[in-house]
This record gives structure tokens, C-alpha cells and sequence, in this order.
């Protein structure tokens, strides 16, 4: 099979745009960011991005295989999303009370209440129902459309797409590593709370949206 690869560079282009206009969107995965450069500086970005990008290149080999179709049905969306806004609102805990402990970026206690990059990218793409539904819906679409040119259109799409994450992600994580410097204990801990208690808005989203999956249908 002959390849253009001019489609190919257009799939990635197409990919990358389309992505970073959802990474851009304050979620889960920017909250994990932000605490984690606090703590491990410009690469929690990258870090974070190989975790959420383990999960997304998961999906992405799932959709290619028909799985668009499961991830719609309300009893699935629902049991996701209940189960993420636990794991979210356990984050969200652990965070907040190692702030009101004292607890800065820079302290050994932040060690194990502050999410380590790679395993928070995961589970904070994990317990994002919104994260399936457009994976559902528009990532399903942009998946057929990269088939046409076989693994290779796949794999650019993937691609582009993770991309968009990491410059997004890498440039938050570098703004935060530069800041922290003139941030006192105080405004640290205030940071952590504050990320924490973003964390914990959205459990109760996500809550009360995989409740009402399963009592509308």
C-alpha cells in the first residue's frame, strides 16, 4: 500500500489542533499538573502527559477495534463516572489536608499526598467521564477518518494528538516551576488547597452527572 504523506501530515495537523482545544480547558489532568510541578518542577508536565497518554493510546487502539459504541451506553458512562469522582474526590482530600497541615512543594509530607505526574495523569484521565464522551463521539469519528490510511494514519493521529497535550501540559508545568520560586510556604499551601478543592468541584460533577445516567437512562 503507497501512503500520501501529505494526508498523514495533515491527520497529525488536524489531530493536534482539535486536541489542543480541549487541553486547554481546565480539567482533572490540569489540576494533577499544576500540583505536581510544584513539587517536580517543569518535567511534571511530560510525566503527566505519559500517563494520560498510556491511557489515551489504550482507547484510541480500542476505538480502532469498535468500542465507540460501548462507551455511549448510559449504564457505562454512569459506573465511570462514579467511580472517578470517588477517585477525584480522594485526590482532592489528600491534597487539601496536607495544606491545611502545613504541607508546601517543598516538603517531605508532600511526597505521598501530592500525585506523582505519571500515575496522576492516569488516574485523573481515567475518572473523567467527559474524557470517554468525546472519545465516544468526536474521537470516534477522528479514528475512522485516520483508518482510511491504515496504522500508519492511526499512529499519526495519535500522534498529533498527544502532542497537544504535551506542549500544552509542558508549558503549564514550566510556568508553575518558575513561579514557585517567589511563591512563600503560605501561598504554596494555599495553591494545593485551592487545586484540591478544584478537584473536588469536579467529583461532585461528575457525581451527580453518573447519577443522573442511571436514574434517567
Amino acid at each position: 500500500m503507497s501512503f500520501n504523506w501529505l494526508e498523514l501530515g495533515g491527520i497529525a495537523a488536524a489531530a493536534f489542533g482539535i486536541g489542543l482545544s480541549g487541553a486547554v480547558m481546565p480539567g482533572p489532568v490540569t489540576s494533577v499538573t499544576l500540583a505536581a510541578a510544584g513539587r517536580w518542577g517543569a518535567a511534571a508536565g511530560p510525566l503527566v502527559t505519559l500517563g494520560h497518554g498510556i491511557v489515551e493510546g489504550l482507547l484510541v487502539l480500542a476505538l480502532a477495534l469498535g468500542a465507540g459504541r460501548f462507551l455511549e451506553l448510559p449504564a457505562v458512562t454512569g459506573t465511570i463516572s462514579v467511580l472517578g469522582a470517588a477517585v477525584l474526590a480522594w485526590m482532592a482530600w489528600g491534597m487539601i489536608t496536607e495544606a491545611r497541615r502545613g504541607a508546601d512543594f517543598q516538603s517531605p509530607e508532600a511526597d505521598t499526598r501530592l500525585p506523582r505526574p505519571v500515575l496522576g495523569g492516569v488516574l485523573a484521565s481515567l475518572a473523567n467521564p467527559y474524557w470517554y464522551l468525546w472519545w465516544a463521539t468526536v474521537g470516534t469519528g477522528s479514528v475512522a477518518v485516520a483508518r482510511g490510511l491504515g496504522g500508519l494514519g492511526i499512529a499519526s493521529f495519535f500522534t498529533g494528538h498527544i502532542m497537544a497535550d504535551f506542549v500544552w501540559l509542558t508549558a503549564l508545568s514550566f510556568a508553575l516551576a518558575k513561579g514557585r520560586r517567589l511563591m512563600s510556604p503560605r501561598a504554596q499551601q494555599g495553591l494545593i488547597a485551592g487545586l484540591g478543592l478544584f478537584l473536588l468541584v469536579f467529583a461532585c460533577l461528575f457525581f451527580v452527572f453518573g447519577v443522573g445516567k442511571f436514574t434517567r437512562g
